[in-house]
């Protein structure tokens, strides 16, 4: 999971008609009646003949990774407009844009209605979603325990092990919140570290060597005096790539001065070409 560019947007007629869809939602008298007003009014305006959803598509497709990479496993074509907040849970955020992400079924078919927050009283982690087959019930005001990579950077939580297992290592501190809403999203919410995900983990071992291998030929192409406009198209191709947070992990292991310890080569490589820092 990685950061997107959240200066990304649809133009302001698309976001206008989303207020007006949201506004519809807003309308009905409870809770139990939003939430249902919600769910079967963003099935039936999430349509391909829908011109304000495939505007949305479009502009989530520009914040994806690579071919349009599910924002949360980095692997799998994201296919399916996600809410963050769950839209049973929040239906005054069902039409709300900042709330979306485009999300594989893997990814989103699990984490469905799983939510949990920070009690804003309490401070108190607490999980919101109903039990199996029950009604959804308002949930308490607090901060959401699952990382918003809409506005947070996944990074600040995790470091992606490249020594050998390339799975997710927590780095807060134990039992403090960011510990708890790292474990929570990682393990418990998406499994990105799961034995029953295992491609996953061997998707980002793979992409760590595409990457070196890029990497090399880059340096190689432009050593030798390659044309400029070849070098940027190298660099397009790399930037496009799935798991983006494999490469952002290279460049931080270098940066961190602890790349040596893990691959000498590519660490000479980044010494090498200290532009690919900020690819």
């Amino acid at each position: 999971m990685i950061q997107l560019d959240n200066t990304i947007a649809p133009a302001q007629d698309i976001l206008d008609e989303l207020a007006e869809y949201q506004s519809a939602v807003d309308a009905k008298p409870d809770f139990l009646a939003r939430s249902a007003e919600g769910k079967a009014k963003f099935s039936a305006k999430n349509k391909k003949s829908n011109k304000v959803f495939n505007a949305v598509k479009k502009s989530l497709t520009e914040m994806c990774s690579g071919a349009r990479r599910c924002v949360y496993c980095e692997d799998s074509v994201g296919d399916e407009v996600e809410h963050f907040f769950p839209k049973d849970l929040y239906p005054e955020k069902v039409f709300r844009w900042d709330n979306y992400v485009y999300a594989c079924g893997n990814c989103n078919g699990p984490k469905n209605n799983k939510f949990a927050v920070f009690h804003n009283t309490t401070g108190v982690f607490q999980t919101v979603n109903p039990p199996p087959k029950q009604p959804a019930q308002q949930p308490p005001a607090g901060d959401p325990a699952l990382i918003n990579p809409r506005v947070e950077d996944p990074l600040a939580y995790c470091m992606l092990d490249l020594a050998g297992t390339f799975k997710f290592v927590i780095i807060a501190t134990t039992n403090t919140r960011e510990y708890k809403k790292a474990d929570y999203t990682y393990n418990d919410v998406l499994r990105l570290n799961h034995e029953e995900r295992e491609f996953l983990r061997q998707a980002r071992e793979e992409a760590y060597g595409d990457y070196k291998a890029r990497l090399s030929e880059y340096v190689q192409q432009r050593n030798a005096g390659s044309p400029a406009a070849k070098l940027q198209n190298m660099i397009t191709q790399l930037q496009k790539k799935s798991h983006p947070t494999v490469w952002k992990e290279m460049q931080r292991y270098h940066q961190k001065g602890i790349l040596q310890g893990v691959d000498v080569r590519l660490d000479a490589l980044f010494a090498q070409a200290p532009e690919a820092l900020s690819w």
